[in-house]
């Protein structure tokens, strides 16, 4: 069973992820300034190993969420393709964004993404939770039953 640990998202971690090349949002995550990180990332460890990450937002109202998106999701000429994502979360209070959630690939399809899954829905059992998907984890997603949100790539749960 893997332990999911809370460090600080600090210059330290991000050498950390700058060193790692078997997992999708590592470089992104490390190259990014600190005004754009969470104050904290979650580290999943088996047997003192860092097998994954994940990095998770909480937000008190959908504005927040939205300017993230724009910013670093929907470029300006595909915003209209989102109007699903806007119309659920412009009112949304009180939720959780899983921005990235990735495990190294030489310890994937043990469960360690999943049961990370089972963790958030354990912290956070009332709030509603998104995800922007690509289509190559679509069916994970599905698995932890999470849901498509309209047309758009986003999926949410609760």
């Amino acid at each position: 069973m893997p332990t999911i640990i809370a460090k600080p998202f600090d210059p330290d971690m991000q050498q950390v992820l700058s060193e790692i090349t078997t997992a999708y949002h590592a470089g992104e995550l490390s190259a990014k300034e600190p005004s754009e990180l969470p104050e904290e990332i979650y580290t999943i460890e088996a047997e003192d190993t860092m097998v994954g990450y994940g990095v998770v937002w909480e937000y008190h109202n959908g504005k927040q969420l939205i300017q993230k998106a724009e910013r670093d999701y929907f470029s300006a000429d595909e915003r209209y393709l989102e109007k699903d994502f806007y119309i659920d979360i412009k009112s949304q209070r009180d939720f959780v964004f899983i921005e990235a959630l990735d495990v190294l690939k030489e310890f994937e399809k043990r469960g360690y993404a999943a049961s990370f899954v089972n963790w958030l829905k354990a912290k956070y059992p009332n709030k509603r939770m998104y995800v922007y998907t690509l289509d190559k984890s679509r069916n994970f997603w599905f698995k932890q039953d999470f849901e498509v949100l309209g047309n758009t790539p986003w999926m949410t749960y609760n």
